[in-house]
């Protein structure tokens, strides 16, 4: 079989699917499924976004984690200051960077690579630019390597059945400091499962010097092949709820570990773990929760469901607060800008 990343029409239409270009809520479907006026849906959907409460939708590009199967999370001594942070936020590399107060390191990194050598080339070279400060005027960086081929869950969406509980419970629920009403709410879960989403294959197909049909089959074999998933709405912090704290968590787990990786899959608390091997850890979980008191209640229900099993355990809290960039499609996009030039390099 052909790589489909090898070919040219793909990967120039993987730029507009990944980042959302050309993919919009159905605005009439909306207005349908709901029983309201479309004026009205699409006020609605207008406030979820610009209230930080979810994303437009786009595709989530599935194949990341196979081209890029280095996954680095660095704890580093970094300066503060725009300059920073603009390299956080442009590098192609950085999936994620957080504030953090662990020893001596301020800052928590989340990068993606295509191997170790293309990781030490990328830390000898952003040295040498001057994008963060040589090592001898901070303290050395303590890197943990991980396999993404490892990942054995990964649905950033999954807290959507959390906020279903509390909502359901409450009869409302709070985000970003708005009330979200029963129609609100279910707006929010509706696009989050990726309903009631379009496509425009004919403004794509102009784009791209194609045409409609083309473009549709295209898509459609880059969804059969893995290469992306069918498109939603996201958080804006993707792992997180807006107001969530997140936590990295490294878990010693002694036995039982086939019952407690089947624990994590259905937990909706747990939006991404895989296996790992570093010191003494097997794996390698992303929480999210409301209240600290809330995580170390989940942390208490899994040393009772698994009393003997598990052992070391290494968090690290991470409150939206400490948030300076999570842009998982900024990283997909610099993927595939490198495969196209290197097609027009061959």
């Amino acid at each position: 079989m052909n790589d489909p990343l090898k070919d040219e029409l793909n990967l120039r239409l993987l730029r507009y699917l990944v980042s959302g270009e050309g993919v919009k809520v159905n605005i009439s479907a909306v207005a349908r499924r709901l029983n309201i006026h479309r004026a009205t849906a699409k006020n609605k959907i207008r406030y979820l976004y610009e209230n930080g409460i979810i994303n437009p939708p786009l595709y989530p590009f599935k194949a990341l984690f196979e081209e890029y199967p280095l996954l680095v999370i660095v704890e580093a001594d970094m300066p503060r200051g725009p300059a920073i942070r603009s390299f956080y936020r442009e590098d192609t590399h950085i999936f994620a960077a957080f504030s953090c107060m662990e020893g001596p390191y301020n800052t928590l990194l989340i990068e993606f690579f295509r191997d170790l050598e293309s990781y030490h080339s990328w830390r000898e070279r952003i040295v040498q630019e001057q994008r963060i400060p040589a090592r001898e005027w901070r303290a050395p960086a303590n890197a943990y390597i991980f396999s993404n081929r490892l990942t054995f869950k990964y649905d950033p969406n999954c807290f959507i059945n959390v906020l279903d509980e509390e909502f359901r419970s409450k009869g409302e629920i709070q985000l970003m400091g708005q009330t979200l009403d029963e129609t609100e709410f279910e707006l929010l879960r509706m696009l989050m499962k990726g309903e009631c989403i379009r496509t425009n294959e004919s403004m794509l197909a102009r784009d791209l010097g194609s045409n409609r049909k083309t473009v549709g089959r295209h898509i459609n074999s880059l969804l059969e092949n893995g290469i992306i998933d069918k498109p939603r709405c996201i958080f804006p912090n993707l792992f997180v709820p807006p107001g969530y704290n997140l936590v990295v968590s490294k878990i010693e787990v002694k036995s039982q570990r086939d019952e407690f990786k089947e624990l994590l899959k259905r937990d909706d608390k747990v939006s991404r773990a895989l296996v790992a091997s570093t010191g003494r850890y097997n794996f390698l979980v992303f929480t999210a929760f409301k209240t600290i008191e809330d995580f170390f209640d989940w942390g208490e229900s899994l040393y009772t469901r698994f009393p003997e099993s598990i052992g070391a355990v290494s968090n690290t809290i991470l409150s939206s607060k400490m948030i300076h960039t999570i842009m998982p499609q900024k990283v997909s996009i610099g993927l595939i800008e490198r495969k196209l030039r290197s097609l027009g390099e061959e």
